[in-house]
């Protein structure tokens, strides 16, 4: 159902973009900035909900303050990042976010087995790879407005990176679609319909990448399909209603909009959208992202850890048991 809400969605964006590009512009960015509103600044205020589980086991009661503080220096690192070394702060965190979204993604069976974790990095990155091959001149435009103003060059530089990287990848994502397709065609029943149905959004989001600008399209995936997706799993693993989740998440996400209302009111004036709101805004999305990234990546680890230490409490008593002394009674 998910799946086809997505759809339909990317394909009345793709056209209203060919057909009534003009006169749906303000529909078309109102319907983006509920979806953000709504959908994408949650996901982010929920990293808190969704680290707790994961780092109390292993770090006990510094969980938060650890937690914090990793969140806020890697967010500053991020932010200098653009300043100091552009080239490697972009081709990382385009790279990143490619490895994040694809780990994300449906894990369907699909595919010989060494090959899946390179499908799912070179589908997780088709918001990436797609409009750097189809809309270069729009990614190189926001790119250009997002980093500082002496750093062209190498803003050149990152893009042509990342484009050879996607003229790998494109073709390894349609490698996994037509395998896909494949599968689809030798099953039956439920399985049947689900790689169908996958198959049907992977198209359908590739041709809004590629016919649409990217500050659309980002858009549509981060919050309709990839933000949703995470909060529903969030949800169910928390086990709370979707009312308990909203009451959870509101103060985080109140504040965040009324803070890129704050900084869009003073930035721009009344004036309409400019560089330094562009500006402000990636970078500021790009610091907030990478330590979501790292979070979720370092996730697993932790639910490691913290499964042997709780094995080890298991078997602790029994080691240390003492051996039961049995009296026997006299002949």
């Amino acid at each position: 159902m998910h799946a086809a809400s997505v759809i339909l969605l990317s394909w009345a964006i793709i056209g209203a973009a060919f057909f009534f590009s003009q006169a749906t512009a303000g529909v078309t960015a109102g319907v983006l900035a509920a979806l953000v509103s709504l959908i994408g600044l949650p996901h982010g205020a929920a990293d808190h909900r969704f680290a707790r589980p994961r780092l109390e086991p292993v770090l006990g009661m510094t969980w938060l303050p650890v937690f914090l503080a990793g969140y806020l220096t890697i967010a500053v690192l991020v932010v200098c990042g653009w300043f100091v070394a552009p080239v490697a702060t972009v081709v990382a965190f385009f790279l990143s976010s490619a490895w994040h979204f694809g780990q994300e993604e449906p894990r369907l069976p699909v595919g010989p087995r060494s090959m899946r974790p390179v499908f799912r990095f070179a589908r997780g990155g088709l918001v990436i790879w797609t409009p750097l091959v189809f809309r270069a001149p729009d990614v190189a435009t926001i790119l250009g407005l997002t980093a500082p103003g002496s750093s062209g060059p190498a803003i050149q530089q990152a893009i042509s990176l990342l484009t050879a990287c996607s003229w790998i990848m494109l073709p390894l994502a349609a490698a996994a679609w037509t395998l896909q397709g494949l599968a689809a065609s030798r099953s039956t029943g439920r399985r049947r319909r689900v790689l169908l149905a996958d198959n049907a959004l992977v198209a359908s989001l590739v041709v809004l990448f590629a016919v649409t600008s990217p500050l659309v399209s980002f858009p549509v995936y981060f919050c309709g399909w990839h933000s949703a997706r995470g909060l529903e799993r969030l949800r169910r693993e928390l086990g709370e209603t979707w009312p308990e989740l909203v009451r959870s998440l509101a103060p985080l996400t109140v504040g965040a909009i009324a803070l890129v209302g704050l900084a869009a009111w003073l930035v721009l004036g009344g004036a309409g959208l400019n560089g330094t709101l562009i500006r402000a805004t990636f970078v500021g999305l790009s610091a907030v992202a990478v330590p979501h990234l790292l979070l979720h990546g370092v996730a697993p680890l932790c639910e490691v850890s913290a499964r042997r230490r709780t094995q080890s409490l298991h078997v602790k008593p029994r080691m240390n048991v003492k051996p039961r002394v049995t009296l026997e009674s006299p002949a």
